[in-house]
């Protein structure tokens, strides 16, 4: 609450203020304010640029939602519709629904930030969601509006064939790929930058290939120009997304029959037989 014009108050517990300032923190009413004469005033905390107390909050955010987890319900989607679309993908055959279960497949989404750095450095934010059971990345865009926070039974999710690590290289490669596509002014005159300083330490350093520090500044100068596309997680979800799953009769025209187990991703549009 404001306790006055300028200056809030909150009831900070322990384990929050041990949080924000340590293990020997207690719990006590905080009292911050967003002016420097009002907190030399009233000995409140000043949230400013550069004050300690936004850094401890800063630090406190980004150890919080590292990974979280979120969900899409089943109901959310009509099943008679679904199920009508995964009979009629049997063009020329008959096919007949004996089960039905509902289980979810897995998406990792990942915050990225890409830094390519030459001569300067230019920072870009990137959301990219990859599909954990067949390793691609989405090529439209999600509907996070449907997300509920959460998980769920961990007996209704489909084991993942796509292992983190591998959704990671995915994502960080598609990236690459973008970055690819755009200009690439940046990374050539970072190169010619580099060529044209290698080429004056060879002429200082004339008769000493062999130098030790010849070859330091070799490293020195390749760290400092060799244009270098970054790519951070900054953080991650994991996505629980609705599958319908059918075991079904199929009857191809001479009258055969077989049985066939199909799941459908409504978030995909995509019909898999299992």
């Amino acid at each position: 609450m404001e306790i006055c014009p300028g200056v809030w108050q909150v009831k900070a517990d322990e384990a929050l203020m041990k949080e924000l300032d340590g293990w020997r923190a207690q719990a006590r009413l905080l009292q911050f304010t967003f002016e420097r004469p009002l907190a030399e005033a009233y000995g409140a905390d000043l949230i400013s640029p550069g004050s300690y107390r936004l850094d401890t909050i800063l630090n406190l955010i980004r150890r919080q939602g590292l990974l979280s987890r979120a969900h899409i319900p089943h109901l959310l989607f009509h099943e008679p519709s679904i199920r009508k679309r995964v009979l009629s993908s049997f063009q020329g055959e008959r096919a007949y629904v004996l089960t039905s279960s509902l289980e979810f497949g897995q998406y990792l989404q990942l915050e990225l930030s890409a830094a390519a750095r030459g001569l300067q450095k230019k920072e870009s934010l990137h959301t990219v969601v990859v599909n954990l059971s067949s390793g691609e990345v989405l090529k439209f865009a999600f509907p996070f509006h449907l997300l509920h926070p959460g998980g769920v039974e961990s007996t209704l999710i489909r084991k993942r064939r796509c292992s983190l690590k591998r959704a990671y290289l995915q994502a960080a490669a598609y990236l690459s790929h973008l970055y690819a596509q755009q200009d690439q002014s940046w990374a050539l005159e970072a190169l010619d930058k580099l060529a044209l300083e290698e080429a004056k330490l060879e002429s200082f350093y004339q008769g000493q290939t062999s130098s030790p520090e010849l070859t330091a500044k070799r490293r020195e100068l390749q760290n400092r120009l060799q244009p270098v596309l970054a790519i951070t997680i900054l953080r991650g979800a994991l996505l629980y997304i609705p599958l319908f799953r059918y075991r079904l009769v199929v009857v191809d025209q001479s009258g055969r029959e077989r049985t066939r187990t199909v799941s459908y991703d409504p978030i995909a549009n995509l019909c898999a037989l299992d």
